[in-house]
């Protein structure tokens, strides 16, 4: 996947995750994330965007970018937003490179 089309997905989550008032705090480390509380899960997935896209910026620390992208989206899963198959759609290359098949969150808050 190209840094382009990781920082368009991410920047769709942060939109998420701005809407759904998260907060860019780190998950406490003593925690599971099965533990942690979905807010705190969905924080911590907050807190790692901004670190994953000036990673992703850089050819040098493409593999870190790719980890925290990875992490982002676990949380994601994590706290129900989205299925595996939707987190591999999202990843899928498409015409212009940005990710849009995205649901919008109030209907994920729903689906639970």
């Amino acid at each position: 996947m190209t840094p382009e089309k990781i920082i368009s997905i991410i920047e769709k989550y942060e939109e998420e995750l701005a809407r759904y008032n998260a907060e860019r705090k780190r998950v406490k480390t003593s925690w599971t994330f099965r533990d942690a509380p979905r807010a705190c899960v969905l924080d911590h997935a907050y807190y790692l965007c901004t670190g994953a896209k000036e990673f992703a910026r850089d050819p040098e620390r493409q593999g870190k970018a790719n980890r925290h992208f990875a992490a982002i989206q676990m949380c994601l899963s994590f706290a129900g937003w989205y299925t595996l198959e939707e987190l591999m759609n999202h990843n899928r290359p498409d015409e212009d490179g940005v990710a849009t098949t995205f649901i919008p969150l109030p209907y994920r808050l729903l689906r639970k």
